[in-house]
């Protein structure tokens, strides 16, 4: 039947060992570096990610603080602006009611003048007319001098009455 022969045993673990020691050396060594060379690019490629994963929440965070730091000073810039604004009504405003109080002022003062002028001229036109009625009725002419003191007792005893 089948005969085992010591012989072939011996040689066929032989070859198994040499086989082994070649793949061994010439085989599972360049694939161990291959497979750790690749390893290692991946931990440093994950460490990169990771380390820029870090730096990007970073520059998230950095970004939010300058926007919240940027709208805090619009809304401090706004305020001041809106005082300001205030402010400046308010001096404009002030400014208007100034002008308008001086001009109504001045508007009164030419109304009183402009009606003590007319007064005059009217106390002046009735003295010539009272002096012209007054002449004709006694139907002389006095000098003027005359006429004019006539005239001023007139007036006296005629605002005297009022």
């Amino acid at each position: 039947m089948f005969q085992v022969e010591v012989s072939y045993i011996i040689v066929g673990i032989v070859n198994i060992l040499v086989l082994f020691l070649f793949l061994k050396v010439f085989l599972f060594q360049r694939v161990g570096a291959v497979i750790e060379k690749r390893q290692n690019t991946i931990k440093t490629s994950l460490q990169e990610a990771e380390d820029r994963k870090t730096e990007a929440e970073q520059l998230k965070e950095n970004y939010e603080n300058d926007i919240s730091k940027a709208r805090d000073q619009a809304a401090v810039i706004m305020k001041e602006a809106r005082k300001m604004a205030e402010i400046e009504y308010g001096r404009i405003l002030d400014e208007a009611r100034a002008e308008a109080a001086r001009t109504l002022e001045e508007s009164r003062k030419m109304i009183a003048l402009e009606q003590k002028k007319s007064v005059e001229m009217a106390k002046t036109e009735i003295a010539d007319v009272a002096l012209l009625a007054a002449a004709k009725v006694i139907g002389r002419n006095v000098n003027d001098k005359t006429n004019r003191q006539f005239l001023g007792e007139f007036l006296k005893e005629v605002g005297a009455e009022k």
